[in-house]
């Protein structure tokens, strides 16, 4: 069962076009989105120490949208930089630094502000 879960979750990361994922089909990103804003950027804050980034200072955070299965988040930290956090629906959590995203073809953050 888990090579089966491993297999659909690798097909849908390789999708040529990533379709819009609804909102409940990454049941982790949607607990991530019920947290009131300072539990929220708790958790954002978190995900990006976790991930050996620097993070003083959560200052801003906003749901940038879904990306595949992944829901995606952006987040401001002062001093560190701006990351872009990806929420799988296992609780998987990735962070990348948003200067980073461009050479890895993946979307950009956007404004933060």
């Amino acid at each position: 069962m888990r090579a089966l879960t491993a297999g659909l979750f690798a097909l849908t990361l390789s999708a040529p076009t990533l379709a819009a994922t609804p909102y409940w089909a990454n049941p982790f990103n949607q607990k991530i989105m019920n947290l009131k804003q300072a539990d929220r950027d708790g958790a954002l804050r978190r995900a990006i120490t976790d991930n050996n980034q620097r993070c003083g200072r959560l200052t801003h955070s906003r749901y940038r949208g879904p990306y595949g299965n992944l829901g995606t988040w952006v987040a401001r930290c002062t001093p560190g930089g701006d990351y872009a956090i990806y929420a799988g629906p296992d609780g998987s959590v990735q962070v990348r630094k948003c200067a980073d995203l461009k050479d890895l073809k993946l979307p950009e953050c956007g404004k933060l502000d």
